[in-house]
């Protein structure tokens, strides 16, 4: 994800999540309309956006490929940091950075097979 998308996302459940805790405090102080299955259900909904949100922040590995051929993996938040950071460590005489991206458990098999 590009930090735009990021951000973009970030304030999205930010506003989710106020609404979830408005929604919860509404239900709670509410004696007439005090619905605890509602309470918890909202509950739910509002620790998985808020997993969400801290999820966005999180260091993931990305793949980076050369031209020519060959790869290698570098760890940043988004996909600008990590062709940035590609960039700064692997393009020299001999590497030149074609592209990054999102590595996958697959990828990263399909990657290793070429060792064997």
């Amino acid at each position: 994800m590009t930090k735009e998308q990021i951000a973009l996302r970030a304030h999205n459940y930010t506003k989710r999540i106020n609404a979830l805790n408005d929604s919860i405090v509404s239900l709670t102080d509410s004696i007439t309309n005090y619905q605890p299955d509602h309470v918890l259900v909202l509950g739910i909904m509002l620790a998985e956006y808020t997993e969400k949100l801290n999820d966005l922040d999180v260091t993931k590995e990305y793949m980076v490929s050369f031209e020519g051929g060959g790869w290698n993996t570098i760890y940043a938040t988004n996909d600008e940091d990590a062709l940035t950071f590609a960039k700064a460590e692997h393009d020299g005489e001999h590497t030149i950075v074609s592209s990054v991206r999102l590595s996958t458990p697959s990828g990263m098999e399909a990657a290793l097979r070429s060792f064997y």
